[in-house]
C-alpha cells in the first residue's frame, strides 16, 4: 500500500494515508451551499409573496439587506402567475414605500435567527413605490396558470442596503405569487 501524506484542515497536523494505487479512498456529499447554511449558521430564509390584482408595470416583490456584517444571497425565486405576464427581477436603488411588510421565514425550525432584512409585496391597489431600477437581473415569461423558475444558483449577492425587486412588467391585470429563497454568509 501506498503511504500518503495531508495536512489536517483543523489542527494543521500531518497526517498518513494509506491508499493503493497511490490514490486515497473518500468519499463525500456535495449539497448547495444553502444547505450548509441552513445546517451550521441558521440563516437560511423563504418569503411567501402574493400580489393580488397585478398591474403591468407595478413592483411586487422587495428584498433589502440590511446586515452590516454579511451578504444576502439569493438562490431562486418560483414565480406564478394568474394571467399570461413577464415578470422582471431588477436591481433597485431608493427606499421601498407602499405594499405590506412581510418577515421572511427561517428554513432552519429550530432556529429563532430573523432574517437582517426589509421585505415587501405589493397588494390589490398598493404597489411598491420609491424605488429606481438600476439594472435587470433576469426575467421570465409565465403563461396563464402557469409556473416558471428564476434560478440565480447563489450569483445574485447583496451588500449592505442593497436591494432587488419583481416587477409584475408585463400582462393583463391578475395575480402574481411564488416563494423566493435567499441566505447570509
Amino acid at each position: 500500500m501506498s503511504r500518503i501524506e495531508i495536512k489536517n484542515d483543523r489542527t494543521r497536523a500531518l497526517e498518513e494515508v494509506e491508499g493503493s494505487d497511490g490514490r486515497m479512498n473518500v468519499s463525500s456529499r456535495s449539497d448547495n451551499r444553502g444547505y450548509y447554511n441552513s445546517r451550521d449558521e441558521k440563516q437560511s430564509y423563504s418569503i411567501c409573496f402574493d400580489h393580488q390584482g397585478a398591474v403591468a408595470g407595478e413592483h411586487s416583490l422587495y428584498i433589502e439587506n440590511t446586515s452590516s456584517t454579511k451578504e444576502l444571497v439569493i438562490s431562486a425565486a418560483g414565480i406564478n402567475a394568474a394571467e399570461n405576464a413577464r415578470i422582471k427581477m431588477w436591481f433597485v436603488s431608493g427606499t421601498a414605500a407602499g405594499g405590506s411588510a412581510l418577515t421572511p421565514s427561517n428554513l432552519n425550525k429550530g432556529s429563532s435567527n430573523d432574517a437582517d432584512a426589509i421585505v415587501r409585496v405589493g397588494n390589490s391597489g398598493d404597489a411598491i413605490t420609491g424605488l429606481t431600477t438600476l439594472s435587470c437581473v433576469d426575467f421570465v415569461a409565465v403563461t396563464a396558470n402557469g409556473h416558471e423558475e428564476i434560478r440565480l444558483h447563489d450569483t445574485v449577492r447583496l451588500g449592505q442596503n442593497d436591494a432587488v425587486m419583481l416587477e409584475y412588467d408585463e400582462g393583463t391585470t391578475g395575480d402574481f405569487f411564488g416563494v423566493a429563497f435567499f441566505y447570509f454568509e
